[in-house]
């Protein structure tokens, strides 16, 4: 086989023989390749060195220093949340243990549960495992605080109810001197219908609140004389009558057990007493269904 080469010009032709075409195909094949090495081979090592790993990396994985801030941001706020209904739940823990009665030491909120168990295969936790595991939290602890606080308004009622009931002696001394219901009127001689419960001590004896309430009033009248009318809500009113000294003023907020007058003989009596009585709506009833009928 020959090869003709023609000039530009068209001036003069070359024809090349077999051997020289052999050699001509042998040097167009093996110097580009070379050229090609000679290229690479010097910058590989740089050329690698220069890739990043993360951009091999699909883009959902691709975050930048802002977002990977701003992700932790909304971990943070997550966080603070759960802390502060934590807060919230141990504060109403406390309360609902007083509420119950529950001794402090029995009921130590700060106090770490006992855990254990085999060891189990690990697990790394990604972060949407981590946020996932926070988002349930704080749904969890929602519910826990709502009903927590339905109980605390439960056993508050209770204790309300307990502490507004007129169930405490207001004197040492037996009502031994007059029942509730009739009797020979000691003025008048015919049957009446006496309307509490008449203790006898001496005067200057102290008077103590039956039950925790609101003074509605604190006056002198000429039946009862001094007297002293408690409001504990719900219609319940205690009155506490013929008192020598009153201790305490209309709107005055007092507690169960708390002094509020003493003994004496004013009004319609015949010597030092207290005239207690319990009324509901304005209705008297008998104070011995909340004193008891062991008192007596």
């Amino acid at each position: 086989m020959n090869i003709i080469f023609v000039h530009n010009n068209m001036a003069k032709a070359r024809t090349l023989n077999w051997w020289q075409t052999l050699s001509l195909f042998a040097v167009l094949v093996t110097v580009p390749p070379l050229l090609m090495l000679s290229l690479i081979l010097p910058q590989g090592n740089a050329m690698l060195k220069a890739v990043n790993p993360a951009a091999l990396l699909p883009a959902k994985f691709h975050l930048s220093q802002d977002e990977r801030q701003e992700h932790i941001n909304a971990l943070a706020i997550q966080l603070g949340q759960i802390q502060a209904r934590v807060t919230r739940l141990n504060a109403l823990g406390e309360r609902l243990a007083k509420l119950a009665g529950v001794k402090e030491q029995d009921f130590d909120l700060d106090a770490v549960p006992g855990q254990g168990g085999p060891i189990a295969r690990p697990h790394n936790l990604s972060e949407q495992d981590i946020e996932q595991q926070m988002t349930v939290l704080i749904a969890e602890l929602e519910r826990k605080s709502d009903r927590y606080g339905a109980l605390e308004s439960v056993l508050l009622q209770q204790s309300l109810k307990k502490d507004t009931l007129p169930s405490s002696r207001p004197v040492s001394a037996a009502y031994n001197s007059s029942s509730f219901g009739w009797r020979v009127d000691p003025f008048t001689g015919q049957m009446a219908f006496h309307e509490g419960l008449d203790f006898m001590a001496n005067a200057g004896t102290p008077i103590h609140a039956a039950a925790s309430g609101i003074v509605a009033a604190a006056e002198k009248t000429p039946d009862y004389g001094n007297i002293v009318k408690i409001d504990h809500g719900a219609g319940v009113e205690t009155r506490y009558a013929h008192i020598s000294r009153i201790l305490v003023k209309p709107g005055q907020r007092v507690e169960k057990g708390q002094l509020i007058a003493e003994i004496g003989n004013t009004g319609r009596s015949t010597g030092a007493h207290l005239h207690f009585e319990v009324r509901l709506n304005g209705v008297a009833l008998d104070p011995r269904r909340y004193l008891g009928s062991n008192q007596g």
